[in-house]
């Protein structure tokens, strides 16, 4: 028999990458304006080995897997859309690259959903 286990992550990733600084999770600050209808997020911790975060079809692992966002990837998200820890994506765009290096600006068009333990707040 082999179990499997899905762990979230313990901690926000609070880091410097190049020109942005991660501030912790992106969930957790978006109380302070409730009355934006959308946030922008930036992907972070995904330094394990699958490198991304992927924006789901649905708001469960379960769902199909649309595109994969590396980190620093900027994801719009409907804070008021949520099931659980997952959160409604209306885009997302790149203006720097997974090191933090800026880039002309990318759209990464796609609309799904995203677990909320892989989106942190950022200054850019």
């Amino acid at each position: 028999m082999v179990a499997t286990f899905w762990v979230a992550p313990a901690l926000a990733e609070n880091a410097v990458y190049g020109e942005v600084d991660l501030m912790g999770l992106a969930k957790e600050s978006r109380s302070l304006n409730p009355n934006f209808a959308t946030h922008l997020s930036m992907v972070c911790n995904v330094n394990g080995p699958d490198g991304f975060l992927s924006i789901r079809s649905g708001p469960g692992s379960d769902f199909k897997a649309l595109r994969k966002l590396k980190r620093l990837a900027i994801v719009e998200v409907d804070a008021n859309e949520r099931r659980g820890r997952w959160v409604r994506v209306v885009d997302a765009y790149r203006e720097v690259t997974p090191e933090g290096q800026g880039v002309a600006h990318k759209r990464l068009s796609v609309q799904g959903w995203a677990h909320d333990g892989y989106l942190c707040d950022f200054i850019d």
